[in-house]
């Protein structure tokens, strides 16, 4: 593939994964009560919807920004997710089908930046 198409695909695969990860930022700190919600729980406190904020808004928003440089790094952060959702629900069986949407997302997404990363390494080799 030449460099221009490479660099293309690189960038539709970047533009993926960081709107991803920036959309579930701003639902979580505009929305935090929303991802427990998602999973059957709640955050019925003021503490608790500041970590919500925290982890999946601040740094979800983080990631986003940091694919952009280092798309390997966050598809093996996004691979470790699935990976962790994936053992929890080998541990709980009883894991809900929404848990296995976001293994599949997540491996998405790892593909998406481990692709990225692999096609700017060839464009600019």
């Amino acid at each position: 593939m030449p460099d221009r198409a490479r660099l293309g695909v690189v960038n539709r695969l970047l533009a993926l994964g960081t709107a991803s990860y920036a959309a579930i930022g701003v639902v979580a700190l505009a929305r935090p009560s929303m991802v427990p919600e998602l999973f059957g729980g709640t955050a019925p406190t003021a503490d608790s919807r500041n970590e919500i904020r925290a982890v999946y808004g601040g740094l979800t928003l983080a990631i986003a920004a940091v694919g952009l440089k280092s798309p390997a790094a966050i598809g093996v952060l996004s691979a470790g997710m699935a990976s962790g959702r994936a053992v929890s629900a080998v541990i709980e069986p009883e894991t809900g089908p929404l848990t296995r949407v976001f293994v599949g997302l997540e491996l998405g997404l790892a593909a998406a930046y481990l692709l990225a990363a692999r096609q700017r390494g060839r464009a600019t080799s």
